[in-house]
């Protein structure tokens, strides 16, 4: 659900403001919201607050670069408890200390790459040139090719601007071929063009050895190829002291400065008079006595109150945070990174945490893929435990452990849907249980331990139950969204919304009573009254949304609508279709190795062993990404669209306070 908010309001004198703006961060629930009242100005830092500002920003800009040449990823811990003054001592000379050991190591391990890059490339073009490339009368251009062959064309070339004065010279190397062209030195740039037009470019050896001769190239190169791992390995063992001299006050600086900076680039969202500052905010109305506390340090000083919050005229203003049962907060993720719902309307999370499971298990219904989503369970919540974050290589997402932890309970629900519908349709990995006589088809001719109690591959005899229970989840579904954007309309003064609602969900019931008539033939006298009336409803409704919209469209668009909502009913049947063909797959897979095992004996069980793990391995890439995606797709798009998820967007709740706590 949506928690309830209370707007709040401060004034105090001016001198106040950051004693006020600190008791409000360690507080850490008001969302602070700029206040621009005509009869005020906005509040400005003075020269020297912001001297204050710019001092405590360097002290954040020093940590972090501290701790990029420490390799360390920035955590906030207890904040430094000392003036600025005492920061900016206690920091400089780590700084400093940490720009020179950062710069030599780039410039080592800038050096040892190079040597890694072009060392044989030197060492071969060295050998050619003869330190020739030293002599004040010649010059040498060194390059590269692919092949011997390539050489043809460079003569060629050579010959047309030089003539006979030229020495080209090569020689082999591991994938490529090193060669050398040896001019007078008023023919450098003659040579140089030459090769250019057939793209080709002089070699030129980055960093330290830029501007030396090959020769002292290939030379430098063979003796800093020894001394350097040893200084880099030094430069390396400086850096780790001074982390363990440092790191833990480096952290705590770095939350201190943090704050500070925050708490002055929040002082801009207040507003002030030439004596006193005035704030405003929002507050969940549980979090009120945190706030109350707070401010209470300062009570002979300030004022304050709270007001409730006029969901009709303020919805768009006040920002959003969810408040949800333990078990089912951690669904939050499936939706809350599509949208963040407006103040005053409808949570989807508890239907979400209801259906998707169910939809899921239903979908899947196999005990081999329960124990695989609930191995990535105890995975991510493995890793939660740990406080490591968990990189998707794939996509490159990096997932925090709080992140993870939610994961993972989601994962679980998943994984105990999974594996109690996967008892009951009686698969393992499809039908290798079957197979191994675990579970057995109840038709009185077979054995085993468990009988198969809902046999899903028998599609003549358990397709239209599960069928008919998807369509009940649709059903229900689709009357539940269409009665809540009702409710919606009616308490948010919005005619059309309510009348549309109203108009599907009649048209609705009166489309599923006919149907229910049509395909059983019962009930026909009660079933046309209800079809009559829903559309006699619906009709009225169309009216009403056309008339509060001042548009004809809503006559031409409605009557086409219903029967698209009617379809999205029949789209519900798609859990049982996908997880059908999910499991016939399994199933000809399983089918697969048995057979090769009856056929040719030990030698064939071993081959169809192994078919099947690989048959099993594809259609599990093959059909995990939309056993996953369908579920949650009808919660989406066949609830979300109809009932008005995505119609209006909130504000997510930004509580000020300490990084720290963030």
């Amino acid at each position: 659900m949506i928690a309830p908010m209370e707007k709040l309001v401060v004034a105090g004198p001016r001198r106040l403001a950051r004693s006020l703006l600190a008791e409000l961060q360690h507080a850490g629930v008001v969302h602070i919201d700029p206040l621009r009242p005509a009869e005020l100005g906005e509040f400005r830092l003075s020269p020297q607050e912001e001297s204050e500002l710019r001092r405590w920003e360097a002290i954040v800009s020093g940590v972090d670069r501290t701790l990029a040449v420490l390799g360390v990823t920035p955590v906030a811990s207890v904040p430094f408890p000392g003036t600025l003054e005492e920061a900016e001592a206690q920091i400089r000379p780590w700084v400093e200390r940490a720009e020179v050991l950062g710069r030599e190591r780039a410039a080592l391990e800038e050096e040892l790459q190079s040597i890694q890059l072009f060392g044989a490339a030197a060492q071969a073009l060295a050998g050619l040139t003869y330190g020739i490339d030293q002599s004040p009368r010649f010059g040498v251009v060194p390059f590269l090719v692919g092949k011997p062959e390539e050489l043809l064309p460079v003569r060629s070339a050579l010959d047309s601007a030089l003539q006979d004065r030229y020495l080209l010279e090569s020689a082999p190397m591991d994938k490529q071929v090193a060669a050398v062209v040896v001019v007078m030195r008023r023919d450098l740039e003659a040579a140089r063009s030459a090769l250019s037009r057939l793209g080709l470019a002089e070699l030129r050896f980055p960093g330290a050895f830029a501007n030396l001769p090959v020769t002292q190239v290939a030379r430098r190169m063979r003796e800093r190829e020894k001394i350097a791992p040893e200084e880099l390995a030094g430069v390396l063992e400086e850096v780790a002291k001074l982390g363990r001299e440092s790191l833990t006050s480096l952290q705590a600086l770095l939350t201190r400065a943090r704050d500070e900076v925050l708490r002055y680039k929040t002082a801009s969202d207040l507003a002030a008079g030439k004596y006193g500052v005035a704030l405003m905010g929002w507050v969940p109305q549980d979090a009120k006595p945190k706030v109350e506390e707070a401010l209470s340090k300062l009570r002979d000083q300030i004022v304050y109150t709270f007001e409730p919050v006029d969901e009709h005229h303020e919805a768009d203003q006040v920002p959003v945070t969810l408040k949800n049962p333990a078990w089912a907060k951690p669904f939050e993720l499936l939706h809350g990174f599509l949208n963040t719902p407006k103040y005053g309307s409808y949570d989807p999370t508890i239907n979400i945490a209801l259906f998707f499971p169910l939809f899921f298990g239903i979908v899947v219904g196999d005990i081999g893929m329960a124990l695989l989503f609930g191995y990535l369970a105890w995975f991510f919540g493995n890793r939660a435990k740990q406080g490591q974050s968990v990189l998707i290589p794939l996509v490159g997402f990096n997932i925090a452990p709080a992140v993870s932890r939610d994961i993972s309970k989601v994962l679980t629900w998943m994984a105990v849907s999974a594996g109690i519908w996967g008892f009951l349709y009686g698969e393992f990995f499809g039908t290798l249980a079957e197979h191994l006589g675990i579970f057995y088809p109840n038709d009185g001719h077979h054995s085993g331990l468990f009988p198969i109690l809902l046999n899903r591959l028998e599609a003549a005899e358990t397709s239209t139950l599960l069928i008919v229970v998807c369509l009940l989840l649709g059903i229900l579904q689709l009357f539940y969204a269409f009665g809540l954007r009702a409710y919606m309309g009616y308490k948010h003064h919005s005619a059309s919304h309510m009348w549309e609602g109203i108009g599907y969900l009649a048209g609705l019931i009166g489309i599923v009573a006919y149907a229910y008539t049509f395909l059983t033939g019962a009930g026909a006298p009660l079933t046309t009254f209800i079809l009559v009336a829903g559309l006699a409803v619906f009709v009225v409704a169309m009216f009403q949304v056309a008339r509060s919209l001042g548009a004809i469209m809503g006559y031409l668009v409605m009557p086409i609508e219903l029967l698209t909502k009617g379809g999205q009913i029949l789209s519900y049947i798609r859990i049982y279709a996908v997880g059908l063909a999910g499991a016939v797959l399994y199933k000809l897979a399983n089918d697969a190795g048995f057979a090769m095992a009856e056929q040719l004996g030990f030698i064939g069980g071993l081959i169809g062993f192994a078919v099947g793990a690989i048959m099993f391995a594809l259609i599990t890439l093959i059909t995990i990404m939309g056993h996953v995606l369908q579920p949650i797709r009808l919660l989406w798009i066949e609830f979300g669209n109809n009932y008005g998820f995505f119609d209006e967007v909130g504000r997510a709740y930004r509580p000020f306070k300490s990084v720290r706590d963030q």
